[in-house]
């Protein structure tokens, strides 16, 4: 590849990077924008909490074990057998804005609630953001580490498991979705996706039409991938 053509794919990337980021940004300032009595009784899985704080869900889980912000919410701290864990729409916009942190301290050993807050704007900026959505395109844009973490992407799915979209797809129907009781984000490398089951096949199709553009051999290794499901029943 000659120079000319590697500054080229670098300037393509970057432009997705932050079409990515834009998309992003744009739900959170939808979320930001709801009034806070909605905010507050608002629960969001894990899986939807790492996409507005744009980080993994395994980076979310490490900081829960910690006892690092944001917290859980109460009576959703997770530890049990069947008690899944989720978070409070309010909280995270309080983590994000680097507030005081509102709802009652589910970390019991923590003597001020308040310090739960404390730099939590930096954090989001640094910590979590290098996990987050611009790191997982860098990586994949390339067809690179398809296998890593940094590589999955977050996609909505339904109850039945079923995939809808990308989340970063449509930035006018991100936020629909996102507040959905009824929908997930499950994080999934790109050949995965592909191969699983869309709620619409037309979607999946002409995601496939147009899978090498984001990484050369892509459609090939998703049919692969879904010709061995098939095979596997």
């Amino acid at each position: 590849m000659s120079t000319e053509d590697m500054d080229s794919e670098d300037t393509g990337n970057e432009a997705k990077a932050r079409d990515f980021e834009a998309e992003h940004n744009k739900l959170l300032e939808d979320i930001m924008a709801l009034p806070e009595a909605a905010r507050s009784v608002k629960l969001l899985s894990a899986a939807k909490t790492a996409l507005i704080l744009d980080c993994s869900v395994v980076t979310l889980e490490r900081r829960r074990k910690k006892k690092e912000p944001p917290p859980p919410a109460p009576n959703h701290v997770g530890g049990k057998k069947g008690n899944e864990v989720k978070y409070l729409a309010s909280t995270l916009v309080e983590y994000i804005r680097g507030l005081p942190i509102s709802q009652p301290n589910t970390y019991p050993e923590t003597v001020n609630p308040s310090a739960l807050a404390v730099n939590a704007a930096a954090s989001t900026e640094t910590a979590l953001a290098q996990t987050g959505a611009q790191r997982h395109l860098h990586k994949y844009c390339n067809g690179l580490a398809v296998e890593e973490e940094a590589a999955l992407m977050p996609f909505f799915v339904s109850p039945q498991g079923l995939v809808l979209s990308p989340c970063w797809d449509e930035s006018a129907a991100m936020f629909e979705s996102y507040w959905d009781d009824s929908t997930d984000v499950d994080w999934k490398a790109w050949p995965e996706a592909l191969a699983a089951v869309w709620q619409d096949e037309s979607t999946r199709q002409g995601w496939l039409k147009t899978a090498d553009q984001l990484a050369p051999g892509l459609r090939q290794r998703a049919e692969a991938i879904r010709h061995k499901h098939l095979s596997s029943i």
